[in-house]
């Protein structure tokens, strides 16, 4: 008998092509803004930094350092908690695949 939490993992539905691959929490952020009808230069102003930090963070060119995340939560109230799991689990993510690529 199969477990059905086994058939619902992240790396199962994965190998399904039911999901994609994690993102990390800069992709996450962005459609936070979306929602909120906010651009990446309204976050930027809000938060009292550079378009560029908000810019890098979105696109996944910079992580997320506790002082942004620190204003974020701090004027948006946001679950900046949770942009850390994910960014964790997309790092975890990223080094199966590395792993995976060299053995291969």
């Amino acid at each position: 008998m199969t477990n059905n939490t086994e058939l619902l993992s992240s790396e199962n539905l994965r190998e399904m092509g039911l999901i994609g691959p994690p993102k990390a929490a800069g992709a996450h952020f962005k459609r936070y803004l979306q929602r909120k009808n906010l651009t990446a230069a309204d976050a930027a102003r809000d938060l009292n930094v550079a378009k560029s930090t908000i810019t890098r963070f979105i696109n996944g060119e910079s992580e997320l350092s506790v002082d942004l995340a620190t204003k974020i939560k701090r004027v948006y109230n946001a679950p900046v908690e949770v942009f850390f799991k994910i960014d964790a689990q997309y790092k975890a993510y990223v080094v199966a695949q590395n792993i995976a690529k060299s053995v291969a």
